[in-house]
């Protein structure tokens, strides 16, 4: 388990992929993070589904 998950444990983003979607964010990001969310994705289907994330007006 990353950091990241231990962080996140307990949190309920109402939806167990939004939340499994926040966690990779969170550690794609942190490996990177200097670089663009495109960047620290590495690839447009992630890059598509963080944005996706960012936008939803549950999270």
């Amino acid at each position: 388990m990353g950091w990241a998950a231990e962080e996140f444990k307990d949190l309920d983003l109402g939806d167990a992929r939004r939340t499994r979607r926040l966690i990779k964010l969170v550690d794609d990001l942190s490996a990177q993070p200097t670089g663009s969310i495109p960047v620290a994705c590495g690839g447009w289907a992630e890059t598509k589904a963080a944005y996706r994330l960012l936008d939803n007006p549950a999270t």
